[in-house]
């Protein structure tokens, strides 16, 4: 797990620094696409998430003590940050369409077509945080599958480490948003 979690970072580490240096290369077309970006619904996804990984470290607790009853609740608490988290990013992505900021679709003309640095640093924006929802949902996922199994007797006393093991891929997800916050919405600003 480790070594995945790298090569992951590894992965999220090369776009947001991409987006760091698009920043000083240009930083009034990456200022003007980014006042664009939604902060309230980034902090608050932020926020959400920071929760989220309060609620999977309770339940590795759990698991720790052989509760699996709470561990559950906090799993399925869990899950349904993680799901908030992508029901927010889908009400930004809405909002980003709605304002004409997706350079990709052709059908609908881009708000800044003629700064091309600004249309990189959108299309940055949509590859990190499509890629981190898309490990989120994966994540979601495989903690209601788990969650499931976990809700069987005898879970526990064969399969704690699972709990653990996941817990690393979930702050992992954690951790990858509280980069590309400051990243992408805080420093743009």
């Amino acid at each position: 797990m480790w070594a995945w979690l790298l090569t992951e970072l590894l992965l999220f580490a090369g776009l947001f620094l991409t987006a760091l240096v698009l920043r000083i290369i240009h930083p009034e077309a990456v200022q003007a696409a980014a006042r664009h970006l939604k902060f309230w619904i980034g902090a608050t996804n932020t926020v959400v998430l920071i929760g989220s990984s309060l609620t999977m470290s309770g339940a590795i607790q759990l698991s720790r003590l052989g509760w699996p009853r709470g561990m559950v609740r906090f799993m399925l608490a869990t899950a349904a940050l993680g799901t908030l988290f992508l029901l927010l990013k889908g009400y930004e992505y809405y909002a980003d369409y709605q304002e004409h900021m997706m350079p990709f679709l052709s059908d609908r003309p881009y708000e800044l077509k003629d700064s091309p640095p600004s249309r990189l640093f959108v299309n940055l924006y949509y590859v990190a945080t499509s890629l981190h929802g898309l490990h989120l949902m994966t994540g979601i996922t495989i903690l209601l599958v788990m969650t499931w199994q976990a809700s069987r007797p005898g879970f526990l006393s064969l399969h704690q480490n699972r709990i653990e093991i996941f817990g690393l891929y979930w702050h992992f997800i954690d951790l990858i948003w509280i980069l590309a916050f400051p990243t992408l919405y805080v420093l743009n600003r």
